[in-house]
């Protein structure tokens, strides 16, 4: 099972439900399909490749000592023995349109940074 994380810190004081707004963006550019959203959590599925291979998309707010970070996590049935070059493939795309969010910094990536913490 694949599974990579990348982790974004909101720049200055912001609501739980304000990140998960601000993700409609890179929803749309992956043409996500949102299955369950609450004001700190959504899930949504990718289809990559129409129906071969199904991914799911995850963010959750989550409250760290040094205050809230915003947490993206990409997974699928993919085998990580060959890199999971698919899933890797959407990750990096999820990367480069959360870099195009204001107001964000990227501070971990698990393909960049190592295991996920």
């Amino acid at each position: 099972m694949a599974r990579f994380l990348l982790v974004l810190k909101p720049r200055a004081a912001v609501q739980p439900s304000a990140l998960i707004e601000a993700l409609a963006p890179l929803l749309q550019a992956l043409q996500a399909e949102v299955d369950h959203q609450t004001t700190a959590h959504l899930s949504a599925v990718l289809r990559v490749s129409g129906e071969q291979q199904r991914m799911q998309l995850f963010a959750d707010v989550q409250n760290k000592a040094d205050g809230i970070v915003l947490e993206l996590a990409v997974m699928s049935r993919e085998a990580m023995g060959r890199g999971a070059p698919q899933t890797l493939a959407v990750f990096e795309e999820l990367a480069n349109q959360a870099a195009r969010l204001g107001g964000l910094d990227v501070v971990f990536r698990s393909d960049r940074d190592g295991p996920i913490p």
